[in-house]
């Protein structure tokens, strides 16, 4: 099959979050099972400054905007280290403005400019489709940002591919006033009764229009898939979900097992596999304790954390329980960035505690890596996890993960406490300090029975989180929606 995936993040020349790491990790897999897959982002200036190889570009085109004329070009690449076709949409009126992916700013003039940029790009994608010189049996989009192409293509052209939405993270749904929606596009709503499903604002909903307007629905883990149909979890968009003929699948995304390895990350302090992680986990423990001048200690329980610093991710959770963690002989690495609120709570503590507790605020590849390798437990509280992708590369560096159990967390732990046969981490339900410390003190627990933990992390070094998995799961979604 032919299959275009078009977002608006893509590893590693536009990352921001997961989204990115999907839609360069889904794309390879399907490729590697014999299929023709590209992929179409924005031409953001931190794009352009990259330099990647042109290897075609088309235009300019005009695309109507406004009651006018936007020129448009289509650049054609490779995603880097890849054969992967990668189409660039070129506008720099739209996105080339400013560095980033995202329009970063909290004003309502600041969501509007998201929104306007975003609405261009799925309209101009409906519609420049054609001049591609390829046509793809499947044109799958992820987010919000994309979910516009699945409401619009039909509407410029009756015989647009089918269209399969990937919602990634329910929360975010692009909205904004509807009229001034169809004023950018020179389109009037009631001429359109796909168009005509709206919030109780009167507003434009790009993910709700998305939702009935493709052909097939999923979104990233089956738990997730069955929790957004409920008012706790559904951001408004449930009954919507429900009622959608098809209803949503629930495919787990996977991760790139041969970047996430640690027979061959150079970033280890020492490398190893199944048969060989006993003494090189130790080692790599010692190199963290040592890099951030802790004595080396074997029995101290390690507890790593790389994620964005949101109240989403579970860390006011942690804050929570500071007093009662340093009266356990546990350390924390945190490896991060988002909310200043958060991120000056966690420095705090790291203050009072230099001994047992350090936080780094930013992204630091090589770091991560590192923490995946050389801590114990890998905490992730979440309030609500679509998939996540930080428990699946702490188990395939044998580090056992503390989870809440919603969404992909649940999908991918097994709980020792409960399985002690099969477990490969720790599973706490509540969303709560007092939970999430329980789970600390019953992993701290299990540590402590070195045959018991040495057996769970041998089932989580061999545990199957592959993208292959995954892209056979996409490929029926796509036999289906092709007919």
């Amino acid at each position: 099959m032919k299959i275009l995936f078009v977002a608006a993040e893509v590893a590693p020349i536009a990352k921001v979050g997961g989204l990115a790491d999907v839609v360069e990790a889904l794309p390879k897999a399907l490729v590697a099972a014999g299929h023709d897959v590209r992929v179409l982002i924005p031409k953001y200036a931190a794009v352009a400054s990259q330099r990647l190889p042109q290897r075609g570009r088309r235009g300019p085109f005009l695309v109507r905007w406004q009651q006018q004329g936007v020129p448009v070009r289509v650049e054609e690449t490779r995603l880097p280290g890849t054969d992967l076709p990668l189409y660039l949409l070129d506008s720099p009126p739209h996105f080339a403005v400013f560095h980033g992916v995202y329009f970063q700013g909290a004003t309502s003039e600041d969501t509007r400019h998201e929104l306007e940029r975003f609405t261009f790009f799925a309209w101009a994608v409906a519609s420049l489709l054609p001049t591609l010189g390829w046509r793809p049996d499947v044109v799958h989009c992820h987010d919000w940002h994309a979910a516009g192409v699945a409401v619009f293509g039909p509407i410029i052209n009756p015989a647009f591919p089918p269209t399969v939405l990937t919602i990634h993270n329910l929360q975010n749904q692009g909205r904004w006033e509807a009229g001034e929606i169809f004023d950018w596009l020179g389109l009037a709503g009631n001429e359109h009764p796909g168009l005509a499903q709206r919030d109780n604002l009167d507003n434009f909903n790009f993910l709700q229009q998305g939702i009935w307007a493709a052909r097939a629905v999923n979104t990233v883990s089956p738990t997730y898939a069955h929790e957004i149909l409920t008012p706790e979890y559904g951001e408004g968009l449930e009954d919507d979900l429900r009622s959608r003929p098809g209803g949503v699948r629930g495919i787990l995304n996977g991760i790139d097992t041969e970047i996430f390895n640690p027979a061959t990350d150079r970033t280890l302090a020492a490398r190893y596999s199944s048969t060989s992680v006993g003494v090189a986990k130790e080692q790599n423990k010692a190199a963290l304790q040592s890099s951030f001048g802790w004595p080396v200690d074997g029995r101290r329980f390690l507890i790593g954390s790389v994620g964005r610093l949101t109240p989403q991710k579970g860390y006011d959770l942690l804050v929570a329980l500071a007093d009662a963690l340093h009266q356990r002989p546990v350390q924390v690495v945190l490896l991060g960035t988002g909310l200043s609120e958060l991120e000056v709570q966690l420095r705090q503590w790291a203050a009072r505690s230099p001994s047992r507790v350090r936080v780094q605020i930013g992204f630091d590849p090589q770091l991560a890596q590192r923490i995946y390798a050389g801590a114990d437990a890998f905490l992730m509280p979440s309030r609500f996890e679509p998939c996540g992708l930080g428990q699946m590369i702490a188990m395939r560096y044998g580090t056992l993960p503390i989870v809440r159990a919603t969404g992909g967390l649940r999908d991918t732990v097994i709980d020792l406490i409960t399985s002690p046969d099969s477990g490969t981490g720790f599973r706490f339900i509540p969303f709560s300090s007092g939970a999430l410390l329980q789970a600390i003190d019953d992993a701290a627990a299990v540590y402590r029975q070195a045959p018991v933990w040495q057996a769970a992390v041998k089932r989580a070094l061999a545990q199957d989180f592959s993208w292959r998995r995954s892209a056979r799961d996409y490929l029926h979604l796509y036999a289906q929606v092709k007919g």
